[in-house]
């Protein structure tokens, strides 16, 4: 029989060394299963008699990241600036030992702890940049934006990333799967939760896009559309071409594009 060379990982959580001392030291022989939920109803009354301990989990990592309730940074704001969370992310879990037992790739495997870290950042009103990404998984800044990317292709959600939340930069994947889910008739709030934005946040999008389909479907072109909404060329570009999928007749071949 093969020799799991990662057996020894699951022999270091407080669980087992629970179920351990029960056979041990207090001689509790029998069902395996049994000693397993003896195990687990114990963790579970020191979770909640010592809370404070909950969040220092096996494989945790304490870090700190920037909140979300921080607004869109201003122009030559510092990093120090911003408002700042002590969070705990869940840097290596029984799931990862169970995905290498499996053999599952590393593309597949990084994405699956990409989401896991931003999304259990967002939970405790943080948010993790692609940098941060990078240290915490020791990968390049180019390998974690290629894996968001290919996360993205194949998922419906939009991982809650800093840039994303904060709409920073050029990337304006938060902004494509909102109106996509709005074209396709969801509801803001349904959208709110899909995207991880906030309900002022989608009804902003949606209020600029609906602004930009506007003066296309008036012959407006793109140069006086930046103008006139004070929005960037990127940003109305994207939003022309969800427009030309989803409405192509407020197209003809005089519009400039």
């Amino acid at each position: 029989m093969k020799q799991d060379p990662f057996a020894n990982l699951d022999k270091k959580t407080f669980r087992q060394a629970i179920i351990e001392l029960l056979e041990s030291e207090y001689k509790l022989l029998g069902s395996h299963k049994i000693l397993e939920l003896i195990a687990e109803d114990i963790v579970e009354l020191e979770y909640k008699y010592h809370p404070r301990k909950k969040t220092n989990k096996f494989g945790s990592l304490s870090w700190v990241a920037t909140s979300e309730q921080n607004n869109k940074p201003k122009l030559g704001q510092k990093r120090e600036e911003y408002k700042q969370e002590v969070i705990e992310l869940p840097y290596v879990t029984e799931e990862d030992i169970e995905l290498k037992r499996q053999n599952v790739s590393k593309t597949e495997h990084d994405m699956i702890r990409i989401a896991r870290l931003t999304k259990a950042a967002k939970k405790q009103g943080a948010m993790l940049t692609v940098e941060e990404l990078a240290a915490i998984m020791n990968r390049s800044t180019v390998t974690i934006s290629k894996r968001i990317g290919e996360y993205h292709n194949i998922h419906d959600d939009v991982l809650p990333l800093k840039g994303y939340i904060l709409d920073m930069g050029r990337g304006t994947t938060h902004k494509k799967a909102i109106i996509e889910l709005y074209e396709q008739k969801v509801q803001p709030p349904d959208i709110a939760r899909k995207t991880d934005h906030s309900l002022n946040a989608v009804d902003r999008y949606i209020k600029d896009y609906e602004r930009v389909k506007f003066l296309i479907r008036r012959g407006i072109g793109t140069t006086q559309i930046k103008h006139m909404t004070g929005r960037g060329a990127s940003v109305i570009k994207q939003y022309r071409k969800l427009i030309e999928k989803y409405h192509p007749e407020y197209f003809d071949s005089d519009n400039d594009k």
